[in-house]
């Protein structure tokens, strides 16, 4: 790795995403067919409202999406991925929205950043393609 990357580089990029209005079991039933843990939870105009983890909804939370949702730490697409790590370490967030103009641009999660890390520390022993200029 030549730079730090931004976080954009590394999020999941346009995340599936549910209504505050949606029931909780039918947030359990979607993020089930979709294998997601995480999910952001947007009001009617779009904003940001927050995030609800599976494990919330797996205790059999009832009513809204709006009455379980815990406030997210949202973060610029083009913020270093350094300083959002740090202020998830920081912070013990296991989760960040990514907003681009003040839009849902992606999710960046605790599974995300491990992914990321192994990655990197792989990079070093790849095998070398022979495609490098001397």
């Amino acid at each position: 790795m030549k730079r730090i990357p931004h976080i954009s580089a590394l999020m999941t990029a346009f995340p599936w995403h549910l209504d505050a209005h949606t029931t909780a079991s039918d947030a359990r039933r979607f993020m089930q067919d979709h294998q997601v843990h995480h999910l952001p939870v947007t009001r009617d105009g779009g904003d940001v409202a927050g995030v609800v983890h599976f494990d919330q909804l797996a205790c059999g939370a009832s009513g809204a999406l709006s009455d379980v949702l815990e406030t997210v730490r949202c973060v610029e697409a083009k913020e270093r991925a350094d300083t959002v790590l740090d202020m998830m370490a920081r912070e013990h967030c296991s989760v960040v929205v990514v907003i681009h103009h003040q839009r849902l641009a992606g999710i960046f999660t605790w599974t995300d950043a491990c992914r990321n890390y192994a990655t990197l520390l792989r990079e070093p022993f790849l095998p070398d393609d022979g495609n490098e200029v001397a």
